[in-house]
């Protein structure tokens, strides 16, 4: 069979009914997300005087995530009208309050109630392309422009945050944040698919479709995945240390970024018809390899200069397009091993596990880099991903053709 076929477009897609109405705020809310952690960061060092509060306070939003998939619990069964305004008024309230608390305590209380106030609008636009292309073939390409489109957010945010905090102060980037959270998720619950809610069924497990296992083989691969990820974004910071260009990591990072945006976009031309592990394999081994190859720079083994930065930005770049079709199998495989009343559920656990991936890998690269040397984490992260990938392949080779098996 073909691995390949030719797939419908994005203007397909966005001219699904009521697809721009809902698609548009949605990325408005989402944008909030992308200022938001360098914004809270400046903020909290403002109020707190302290940079240690400061971290502490992103550590615990983060932590905060982790009660996504219950918020999402709550969409299913009540809709996105009922339940995102109340979240996201709620986490608003708390962005704005928190630049006026100068108490540490107190500060670290009133954050952590606003992570697990901050509504899930990515899962749950996904659970609106799930809805609108309901029938048709063009959820892969849904899926794919969502990622892509993440994907600039992402970039984009922190460049947003850094010219507002550069004008007018952390506090107004802090505000702004939480203006556009409340504006974009009261918009895009206007939309007509955000009323519905998800089918009857039998009471849940306490761990929703973490019971299934083959989401629980998803969510490990996403984790793995995203530690080596992270691993090579603190050794990217710790190169431009090294070469007295602290700045250059900020241009390597967009560098991988918008290699993933690109690599989301061309995925998406074709519908694919091999089985996910196999897609997941390829992906993750192209990942593996432009680790490993910035490993063996000669540049990063002796001394950093400006020329290696370049060459690891083309490297990392080439590497990085593997990353958003990575997500977009993922959140598809998500979809074929849950019930239609779990889903989006699911899709936040991928979200929970590559933030959880992602802390790991920081936090065992910053041990690596502090008593080694660059080239070590880049080849650490190399290796791992090589094995994901490897586990990914043989899981199809074992001849099971369910999904739910092989992951």
């Amino acid at each position: 069979m073909s691995g390949t076929l030719r797939a419908g477009s994005y203007r397909d897609v966005l001219l699904l009914p009521s697809a721009l109405r809902t698609f548009v705020p949605a990325l408005i809310g989402r944008l909030s997300y992308g200022l938001l952690p360098l914004s809270l960061l400046m903020t909290v060092r403002h109020s707190a005087g302290s940079f240690a509060t400061a971290g502490a306070a992103v550590a615990v939003f983060g932590i905060s995530s982790l009660s996504m998939p219950y918020k999402a619990r709550l969409v299913d069964r009540f809709s996105q009208r009922r339940v995102l305004p109340f979240l996201a008024a709620g986490s608003s309230a708390g962005l704005f309050l928190i630049a006026g608390t100068p108490n540490t305590a107190v500060l670290l209380v009133l954050v952590g109630v606003t992570g697990l106030l901050a509504p899930p609008l990515g899962p749950s636009m996904r659970s609106n392309w799930r809805l609108l292309t309901d029938g048709l073939p063009l959820k892969e390409r849904a899926y794919a422009l969502d990622a892509v489109a993440e994907e600039c957010l992402f970039l984009g945010g922190p460049l947003i945050a850094g010219t507002l905090i550069g004008l007018f102060g952390a506090p107004v980037a802090l505000a702004c944040s939480a203006a556009l959270m409340l504006v974009g998720t009261v918009a895009m619950t206007t939309s007509p698919v955000t009323t519905h809610t998800a089918p009857a069924a039998p009471a849940r497990h306490p761990l929703g479709p973490l019971v299934l296992p083959g989401l629980r083989r998803i969510l490990l691969v996403i984790l793995l995945t995203a530690a080596g990820i992270s691993t090579a974004y603190l050794c990217i910071a710790a190169v431009a240390q090294q070469a007295g260009h602290p700045g250059a990591a900020g241009y390597v990072e967009a560098a991988m970024a918008a290699g993933s945006a690109v690599g989301g976009m061309l995925w998406a031309r074709r519908n694919h018809t091999r089985p996910w592990p196999i897609h997941l394999a390829g992906l993750i081994a192209a990942l593996a390899a432009g680790l490993i190859t910035a490993a063996f720079l000669p540049g990063l083994i002796v001394a950093s200069f400006v020329p290696d930065l370049i060459l690891l930005g083309a490297i990392l770049g080439l590497a990085g397009v593997a990353v958003a079709p990575l997500f977009v199998v993922c959140y598809l495989a998500a979809d074929q091993v849950t019930p239609p009343h779990q889903r989006t559920e699911a899709s936040t656990w991928i979200n929970t596990s590559n933030n959880l991936g992602s802390a790991a890998g920081s936090a065992l690269a910053g041990l690596l880099v502090q008593h080694t040397a660059p080239t070590w984490g880049f080849l650490g992260a190399g290796v791992l991903l090589a094995i994901v990938a490897l586990a990914c392949w043989y899981s199809r080779r074992s001849g099971n053709d369910s999904i739910n098996l092989y992951i």
